[in-house]
C-alpha cells in the first residue's frame, strides 16, 4: 500500500470550473487505474471551526495505491497528463506547472467502513 496525501491550491475566481474538473478527474482514474485503490478530493469546509484557518482554495487529494509504480502509473498516465495541460492554469504554479505539495505516509491504523464512500452521491 502506498498513501499519500498532496495539495494542490485553486486560483480564486477559478473554483467552478476546478471543482467540475476535479470530478471528473477522480472519475477517469476510478475508471481507468485499478491500482488506484482509494482517491478522494476534498476542500476546506470554511464554515467549520478549522485551526489553523486554510486557505479557502486549498484542494486535499487523499491517495492510495497498490504500490509506488501505482502511484508513478498515475502521475505519468494519460489521464493526470491531459488534466494537468488542460486544467493546470485554474491552480497556483511554480515552474509552468500545479505547486503541489507531497506527503507519502506510512499505513500505521485505521479502516474505511465498507460502502461508506459512495462518490458519485455527494
Amino acid at each position: 500500500m502506498y498513501p499519500l496525501i498532496s495539495v494542490w491550491t485553486i486560483l480564486p475566481g477559478n473554483e467552478s470550473e476546478a471543482t467540475a474538473a476535479l470530478k471528473n478527474l477522480a472519475l477517469l482514474v476510478e475508471q481507468t487505474q485499478p491500482d488506484t485503490l482509494a482517491y478522494l478530493v476534498h476542500t476546506p469546509d470554511m464554515s467549520q471551526p478549522n485551526l489553523p484557518t486554510p486557505n479557502s482554495g486549498e484542494v486535499i487529494f487523499f491517495e492510495i495505491y497498490k504500490n509506488e509504480a501505482a502511484f508513478k502509473a498515475h502521475v505519468d498516465g494519460a489521464v493526470f497528463k491531459n488534466f494537468v495541460a488542460t486544467y493546470g492554469n485554474l491552480f497556483l504554479a511554480s515552474n509552468g506547472a500545479p505547486y503541489t505539495t507531497l506527503q507519502v505516509m506510512k499505513h500505521k491504523a485505521g479502516y474505511i467502513r465498507p460502502g461508506l464512500l459512495e462518490p458519485h452521491k455527494h
